[in-house]
């Protein structure tokens, strides 16, 4: 007999809720070690959020304004970034409309030359 074993699924995805960003345990992993992150989108492609973990001293060089600096929570099944301000913001720029949805899951990628999660807002995952 010839068994086929289910390996984990390592795809990462991000849901964004009104009131905050989840990250499952695969894209959660690579903010192990964060402190703060901070969130951005391409400028030219607006289809593309990108949220960049921060260590202690990297906050403590006055590179970032204290106010683009969140908090993220690590559990040991996912991650949360909490703040319906930033979430506003990025319903705003990506127009996602909370009253049709309560929530919004994406696929995301680790850019490892850049250090940071690439979510892909153009490909929404029902």
């Amino acid at each position: 007999m010839q068994v086929q074993w289910f390996s984990k699924d390592l795809t990462g995805f991000v849901t964004i809720y009104e009131t905050n960003i989840t990250l499952n345990t695969v894209a959660a992993e690579y903010f192990t070690h964060a402190y703060k992150v901070i969130i951005g989108y391409h400028q030219n492609n607006k289809k593309i959020l990108v949220i960049k973990p921060l260590t202690k001293e990297e906050t403590l060089l006055g590179i970032y304004k204290d106010t683009d600096l969140l908090d993220i929570s690590i559990k040991p099944s996912y991650a949360r970034i909490n703040g319906k301000a930033i979430v506003s913001k990025i319903s705003n720029v990506f127009n996602l409309d909370f009253e049709l949805s309560s929530s919004y899951k994406f696929k995301c990628e680790w850019d490892q030359k850049n250090k940071f999660l690439i979510i892909h807002l153009d490909e929404v995952i029902t």
